[in-house]
C-alpha cells in the first residue's frame, strides 16, 4: 500500500446565503496515495470544485465556511495552520490547475513571470535562476519555443498553450499533490487528449498524487485509479476505477455511464439521467437522487443512506442495505 499523502474525513463545507445553508460538501471522506490518480466525478453542482477549494483552504469567507471534518496533509491538519503555514503549502505542497486558464491567468502580466515569481516565492532563489525553472518548466509542458513563449501575454496564447501554461505554474514547486479541476474545458478533443497525455507523464516522472475532477467519464477511464462519484455535495459510490465501469452499483453512477455515447449505437437519441439536480436550498428527504431514480423505494423518500462497505468498494443507497447488514454482521 503507497503512502497517504492526503486524507479528507466527513469533510463538510456549508455557505450561509439569504435563502438558506447551502451544504456544498456534505461528509465527504476519501484518500489520495503518493503516485496515484482518484477521480471525482459528477454533474455540475455536485460538490467537486468546491471539495477542491476546501481542500487549498480558499473557500470565499463570507459566505463558505469548512463547518466540519479533517483535511489532512502527510498526517497535518490543513484547517489547524495559520494563513500564513497554508500559504506555504499552496502552490508548494499542494497545487492546483483551475479550469478555465484566461480567468485564472493575470491578463496584464507575462505568462513566464507569473511561473517565475511563483518560483522565487516558494523556492527563495534569485529571478535569474526563477526565470531559468521557468522556462524549463515550459519546455516541460511541450510548449514550443519557451524562450519567446516566456515574454509573452496571455491573449498571444491558443487555450491549449494557457492551459500548459497553468500546469507549467502548478508544477514550478514539485507539488505533492496536484488537484486538476476540469483540466480539458473549453478544449478541442485532440488538445484534451494531449493535455491529459501531459498530466500522465508528469505523474509518472514526477510520482505525484493527483486528483482529477471532472464531468467526463471518458477522463475518468484514461486517468483515474480510484473514483468517488459526486452528487449533491455527498460521494455516491467509491470504487476501483475497473471496478466502477465493469460493475456500478449506484444507479446515479448506472445512468452517468449510460449517458456515454457508444460507436454501435443505433438509436439517435442519447441515453440521459430524468430530471434536473435540485436547488441547493431545496434538498429533498432522504437520498438526494430519489427524485431522479427509478429504484426509488419509500425509505429512499424517507432516510438518507449512508456510505455502505460493498466488496471492495462503497456505496449510499438503501437498495444494498440489507448486503451490507450482512457482511457488517459477519466481521
Amino acid at each position: 500500500m503507497n503512502e497517504r499523502i492526503l486524507e479528507v474525513k466527513n469533510l463538510q463545507t456549508h455557505f450561509f446565503t439569504e435563502d438558506g445553508v447551502v451544504r456544498a460538501v456534505d461528509d465527504v471522506t476519501f484518500h489520495v496515495e503518493k503516485g496515484r490518480t482518484l477521480g471525482i466525478v459528477g454533474e455540475s453542482g455536485s460538490g467537486k470544485s468546491i471539495t477542491s477549494l476546501s481542500v487549498m483552504r480558499l473557500i470565499a469567507s463570507p459566505p463558505g465556511k469548512v463547518v466540519g471534518g479533517e483535511i489532512l496533509f502527510k498526517g497535518q491538519s490543513l484547517l489547524e495552520m495559520s494563513d500564513a503555514e497554508m500559504r506555504t503549502v499552496r502552490g508548494n505542497d499542494i497545487a492546483m490547475i483551475f479550469q478555465e486558464p484566461m480567468t485564472s491567468l493575470n491578463p496584464v502580466m507575462k505568462v513566464g513571470r507569473q511561473i517565475s515569481e511563483a518560483i522565487e516565492l516558494h523556492q527563495k532563489v534569485s529571478s535569474g535562476e526563477a526565470r531559468k525553472r521557468a522556462v524549463e518548466l515550459l519546455r516541460m509542458v511541450h510548449i514550443p519555443s519557451p524562450e519567446k513563449r516566456y515574454g509573452e501575454y496571455p491573449h498571444q496564447l491558443s487555450g491549449g498553450m494557457r492551459q500548459r501554461v497553468m500546469i507549467a505554474m502548478a508544477l514550478s514547486c514539485n507539488p505533492e499533490v496536484l488537484i486538476c479541476d476540469e483540466p480539458t474545458t473549453a478544449l478541442d478533443v485532440t488538445m484534451q487528449a494531449q493535455i491529459l497525455e501531459l498530466i500522465a507523464e508528469l505523474k509518472a516522472r514526477l510520482g505525484s498524487a493527483i486528483i482529477m475532477i471532472t464531468h467526463a467519464m471518458g477522463v475518468i477511464a484514461e486517468t483515474a485509479d480510484e473514483v468517488i462519484v459526486m452528487y449533491a455535495g455527498r460521494v455516491m459510490e467509491y470504487a476501483q476505477v475497473d471496478d466502477l465501469f465493469q460493475r456500478p452499483m449506484h444507479p446515479y453512477t448506472r445512468g452517468l455511464l449510460d449517458s456515454i455515447p457508444k460507436l454501435n449505437q443505433s438509436d439517435e437519441k442519447l441515453n440521459s439521467i430524468r430530471g434536473m439536480v435540485p436547488k441547493p436550498t431545496e434538498m429533498p428527504p432522504g437520498c438526494p437522487f430519489n427524485p431522479r431514480c427509478d429504484e426509488a423505494r419509500d425509505i429512499c423518500r424517507k432516510e438518507r443512506p449512508e456510505l455502505m462497505r460493498i466488496g471492495e468498494g462503497q456505496v449510499a443507497c438503501w437498495k444494498y442495505c440489507e448486503a451490507w447488514e450482512v457482511n457488517h454482521h459477519g466481521e
